[in-house]
């Protein structure tokens, strides 16, 4: 069976190392946080003591990291990163959302090295059904080369083109949701003060408006990025690539400065629904 390396122990890289192991992989982690890998020591896997290290004893690597500037560190680390030490019978999996013009970079690094490379963000919260669901960038080839390994890392996945295309179609993803929340959040405070219950929108009707709108009471955001950072951080991927591409989106701009001004009503580990309902909140003269 392949050997699998794994950078990035946080949230979702748990949820690699549970399927992984379940299906009998062997798993060499990696975690910037030394005290995330015992996750991954507990069910089975090794550690390594750098990202290199994960990437010289594996046959596929697994980026499992928040963002562009994280996994340039990773690749791209000294004295060696990941990308110095790969040959031709490997293929990195990077599961990040880094943004287009970066997944293009490191798939022409990793094919300079005559190694394969994917990109596959994903989202947790697709409609048609539970679990992680890939948006995957990449040749034909290398697709195929680790479609085994995304079987077991995600609940469906699919290519979407380039590692450009992928990236793009996360981030088109990213706009909607960021957007839905931020029009919800709206309405409800539009209900509160006109008084309206908003909650008899998902009583009656059965739409899906996030219920802490209507409690306040926020869950923790993601481990190790927070939901905040997270929209701010992929629309501002997107609305980089709107500029370049000379593409209009008003909307997604005022989103984005929402978050933006919403930064210091909320919590760091509350993520991006608190801000969102708070931002709207203070326009409208709550406490």
């Amino acid at each position: 069976m392949r050997r699998i390396g794994l950078i990035g122990v946080g949230f979702i890289g748990k949820l690699f190392v549970d399927d992984l192991r379940s299906a009998e992989y062997p798993v060499t982690a990696y975690d910037i946080d030394e005290s995330q890998l015992e996750y991954a020591l507990e069910r089975g896997a090794e550690a390594a003591d750098s990202p290199a290290a994960v990437a010289a004893g594996a046959d596929v690597v697994v980026l499992a990291l928040p963002g562009h500037s994280e996994v340039q560190s990773v690749m791209e680390g000294e004295p060696r990163g990941v990308v110095e030490t790969l040959d031709s019978d490997q293929c990195v999996i990077d599961t990040s959302t880094t943004g287009p013009e970066a997944a293009t970079e490191y798939e022409q690094k990793c094919t300079e090295r005559g190694a394969g490379f994917v990109t596959a963000p994903l989202t947790r919260n697709a409609p048609n059904g539970d679990g992680i669901h890939m948006m995957v960038g990449g040749s034909p080839s290398d697709y195929d080369e680790v479609r085994p390994v995304l079987d077991t890392i995600s609940e469906a996945h699919t290519r979407i083109g380039d590692a450009h295309d992928a990236q793009t179609f996360k981030l088109m993803i990213q706009m909607r949701y960021a957007g839905q929340q931020a029009v919800d959040a709206e309405i409800v405070e539009f209900g509160r003060n006109n008084g309206i219950d908003p909650e008899r929108m998902n009583e009656f009707l059965g739409m899906d408006v996030w219920e802490q709108y209507f409690t306040l009471n926020f869950s923790p955001a993601i481990e190790g990025l927070g939901g905040l950072a997270i929209w701010h951080k992929d629309l501002g991927y997107a609305l980089a690539l709107a500029r370049e591409s000379n593409t209009a989106t008003p909307l997604t701009s005022t989103v984005h400065e929402a978050y933006k001004s919403a930064i210091e009503m909320a919590d760091e580990d509350e993520g991006h629904a608190a801000a969102t309902i708070r931002h709207w909140r203070r326009h409208n003269g709550a406490k």
